[in-house]
């Protein structure tokens, strides 16, 4: 299933994949692409990403490294994707998931590419990314904020009308609920949230209906 939108000169589109409709994002540029929590391996999202080996930069952006988040990525890797993850998350990308196994799917552990610190900058046409760490759902956890703050991604950190679990290992409910702030402060009531399940939301809209905003 497959959704498009656009901002400035990056194309965006929505591919929902696996069994849990993990929502994989790619943001496409003339030059660069970027793909966002490419969840499974599923034929449309791979034989799109194999449709763009003519481009200069093609990354891959997890905002965690939860098995249905990550599982095409050792596909994209061996089609010269680089594979980037905060550093919190980094060992759940480099050890194998029983999970995916269980699934019928790959369960190889990869190295990512780029380990991200927070605070970095993904420039993609004429938009720029922030890589905000929101720790909580995983200690690695992070939202990607275009820098005029009309699209955050937000992984399964903030949905339209909740928040993500915290009782899977590394989770930590306090530090989601950190995390929920710091988004506040960052998102206007027009930027567009997109989380890593469910529906897109504006921010605004998010606030009026998002128990967890309203503590």
């Amino acid at each position: 299933m497959k959704h498009s939108a656009r901002i400035e000169d990056v194309s965006l589109e929505r591919f929902i994949v696996g069994p849990l409709q993990v929502n994989s994002y790619l943001l496409l540029s003339k030059t660069s692409a970027l793909l966002i929590d490419p969840g499974f391996p599923e034929d449309e999202l791979i034989a799109c990403a194999a449709s763009l080996a003519n481009l200069d930069e093609r990354t891959a952006l997890l905002t965690h490294g939860h098995f249905d988040h990550k599982g095409a990525c050792p596909r994209l890797q061996e089609m010269g994707w680089k594979i980037a993850v905060h550093e919190n998350d980094k060992t759940l990308l480099t050890r194998s998931s029983s999970v995916f196994t269980f699934l019928g799917y790959p369960s190889a552990a990869l190295e990512p590419d780029i380990v991200f610190k927070g605070g970095e900058v993904i420039e993609i046409g004429g938009a720029e990314f922030t890589v905000q760490p929101t720790p909580g759902h995983s200690p690695g956890s992070v939202s990607c904020i275009e820098k005029n703050r009309r699209w955050a991604f937000t992984g399964d950190t903030l949905f339209a009308d909740s928040i993500g679990r915290t009782d899977l290992a590394g989770g930590d409910t306090d530090l989601i609920m950190q995390s929920v702030e710091i988004l506040k402060s960052l998102l206007l009531p027009e930027t567009l949230v997109m989380p890593g399940h469910g529906g897109r939301a504006l921010f605004g809209t998010i606030q009026r209906i998002n128990p967890y905003l309203n503590t």
